[in-house]
């Protein structure tokens, strides 16, 4: 091992490298400043917006056994614990101090991306000042703290981050970064001042809840091993750089065992997608360069659900020219391994952390913008070493400040495209997308601009003809317009398709009800309750419809599985009371009244049926009290007075069952 490469960053300028963190903390708040309004858009809707498991926090321990804490949508759920945890903590801060839910997840997306940012300067200065040193000269060391502040900055305020950072549901991305970055900044640290059983274990840790964050973080005994070889300098026959490599990969390999053994039985998919040959890598040399390096360079064509050419061949000249650039990057890591081995560390821990994502696994979208977020990191850093490397004073600080400026104003700008649902789609489907993207837009317009919905939807099934929101959308859209026979013919096609997706049951229901056809919407919302009895959505609706249809009995079935779920739902408590009162079980409505009341003391008619229901079972004194809280809250109530005469009389208070016996005749 090299001792010169082991000295450590001399003790910086406190002055200045707080001066450096405030304006990271500063500048990036500014870039960000604008997305505490942007609105829920993709899985954010159903990971966050609709997932009634993150309104509550305890039991924390659910988050880490219950995959489907992780969105309301089953298909879609994921073992990702740590990102529902942290929305319901966001939750319950919320609660707490009475701010937005909306605007307090953007807060949270924001804090994590500095703290990350925060982070990433530390192991730049901990990468340039004790491996990234030329040992030919004496640069003081406050000239490496300053190209860690520039690739810092550059991670922080780039549009490839605001893909992460607006997306609510990518607070899963967000964490893993967060600990993985934290992670292998404890263990360089520790390799740099020598090794400690802390140490490990910290590290370790760290990635682990990075893994259980976001799966990708499981390339990071691959990083483990290039920091080794390349910038310790342990020899590829050393049995301690292999070994190192294992211990690092011991969360990685407790990963694919819980996978293997739970988290496949309980997870709807994983995301990927079968391709024949090799479509997929061919198709991803041409992503790399012109989606994803196009990206860093001018980033306003950044979009969601990007559509993209497979190819088919080594030979397109799209594929030829992904393949160059890629051997160009690898050329210019090489050429710099001696004088300056951090910028080929960099340049090759990009493409590893990249390689997930974007290599081989054919995953089902084919680009998405914010896979780019953590090789981010080590894109920035090498752009800002080749660039010092020219030893040019003026045009290096030139230069970084303008990229700075460009990337800070583009990122603000390209906030606003995550406004609105209509924005967002709008931007993806400008500049080319696929089917639900297309589907998704005529769903934010429809309201306003019909045809043009239509226009979308059918764009949507063009790609994919079994695209089942875009035929739900089409369905429901050719009811609004008077379709009404071709609109239910739409649905019904749907959940032909899909029979086993409570969704589709959902909106045939809706559907069947917009046109008058009550009993067979009332089937169908019965049918997806029953699909999916951990929405508490579906239960809801279908227990009122059922109450609405005078099924008393059978509705009490499911507000009872709310009640176990989330008893503090909506108005569950109260319409569950009101079933069994009126199912004639008098005990029971009256118990879930109270219960009910105990975190809706106000609600003024649960006061009132449970008043009635003790007149009932003559406890006339509870009941007069019960009604009297009612005119407290609500004066005109001019039945309350006619069932008070009745208590008095039955208390034997003649003057106020005459008074109350008035009030009632007066009104009327």
């Amino acid at each position: 091992m090299n001792k010169k490469q082991l000295h450590i960053l001399p003790s910086q300028s406190r002055l200045i490298q707080g001066v450096h963190l405030a304006m990271l903390i500063v500048i990036t708040s500014l870039v960000f400043s604008n997305t505490l309004d942007n609105s829920y858009h993709l899985d954010s809707i159903h990971r966050v917006g609709s997932n009634t498991e993150i309104n509550k926090f305890w039991p924390p321990a659910r988050f880490f056994t219950d995959v489907r804490t992780g969105s309301s949508v089953p298909q879609i759920a994921e073992y990702r614990p740590m990102m529902p945890l942290s929305h319901s903590i966001n939750n319950e801060i919320a609660k707490a101090t009475g701010t937005n839910k909306l605007a307090g997840y953007h807060v949270g997306n924001i804090a994590i991306h500095i703290g990350s940012a925060i982070l990433i300067y530390f192991l730049f200065c901990l990468l340039l000042g004790t491996w990234g040193r030329n040992t030919f000269t004496h640069e003081p060391a406050i000239h490496y703290s300053h190209q860690a502040f520039a690739a810092a900055l550059i991670f922080a305020v780039h549009p490839i981050a605001g893909a992460a950072v607006n997306y609510i549901a990518a607070r899963d991305l967000l964490l893993m970064v967060f600990f993985f970055l934290a992670s292998i900044l404890v263990y360089f640290r520790m390799r740099a001042k020598g090794g400690s059983i802390f140490g490990w274990f910290f590290s370790l840790l760290l990635l682990t809840l990075a893994i259980l964050s976001k799966q990708a973080a499981i390339t990071a005994f691959g990083l483990v091993f290039l920091f080794e070889w390349l910038l310790v300098g342990v020899k590829l026959w050393d049995w301690r750089l292999w070994w190192r490599t294992f211990l690092f990969a011991i969360p990685t390999a407790g990963y694919f065992l819980l996978r293997s053994l739970w988290i496949v039985g309980n997870n709807s998919g994983d995301g990927l997608r079968t391709i024949k040959g090799f479509t997929y890598p061919l198709t991803m040399l041409d992503a790399h360069f012109f989606y994803y390096f196009r990206n860093f360079v001018w980033p306003f064509e950044m979009r969601a659900l990007a559509k993209v050419n497979m190819l088919e061949s080594i030979l397109e000249p799209s594929a030829l020219a992904g393949m160059f650039f890629i051997i160009a990057t690898l050329v210019i890591a090489w050429l710099f391994r001696k004088k300056q081995p951090v910028i080929t560390f960099s340049i090759l821990a990009y493409w590893l952390l990249f390689s997930l994502t974007s290599s081989i696994f054919p995953f089902g979208f084919v680009v998405t913008d914010y896979r780019q977020y953590l090789p981010l990191v080590f894109l920035s850093l090498s752009v800002t070493m080749l660039v010092f490397s020219f030893d040019r004073n003026v045009f290096t600080k030139c230069f970084l400040a303008f990229l700075v400026l460009y990337f800070s104003l583009s990122s603000h700008v390209i906030n606003k495209n995550w406004k609105t649902e209509e924005s967002f789609w709008g931007q993806s489907v400008k500049y080319g997308a696929v089917a639900l993207a297309h589907n998704n837009y005529g769903l934010s317009i429809a309201g306003k601009n019909p045809d043009l919905a239509e226009y979308h939807y059918l764009e949507a099934l063009h790609q994919n003809p079994y695209h089942i929101y875009a035929n739900i959308n089409l369905g429901l859209l050719y009811i609004k317009r008077g379709k009404k026979d071709e609109g239910l013919e739409t649905l019904y096609k749907v959940t032909k398709l899909n029979p086993d997706w409570a969704l589709a049951h959902h909106w045939l229901a809706y559907g069947l009800n917009s046109v008058g056809r009550k009993e067979e919407a009332l089937q169908e919302t019965q049918h997806a309750a029953d699909l999916d009895p951990r929405s508490l959505d579906y239960q809801y609706k279908a227990g009122r419809a059922l109450q609405d249809a005078g099924k008393y009995a059978e509705a009490v079935p499911y507000f009872e599985r709310i009640i176990a779920l989330n008893p503090e739902y909506k108005l569950t408590g109260f319409w569950l009371g009101f079933a069994l009162q009126r199912n004639g079980q008098s005990q029971q409505a009256i118990d879930m009244y109270n219960r009910f009341l105990r975190h809706k003391p106000n609600h003024v008619q649960t006061h009132f049926n449970l008043a009635y229901g003790l007149m009932k079972k003559d406890d006339c004194q509870a009941a007069v009290n019960h009604f009297k809280i009612v005119l407290q809250r609500r004066p005109n109530y001019r039945e309350v007075h006619l069932h008070l005469s009745k208590c008095y009389k039955v208390l034997g208070d003649e003057n106020l069952t005459s008074h109350h016996l008035l009030k009632y005749q007066s009104k009327m």
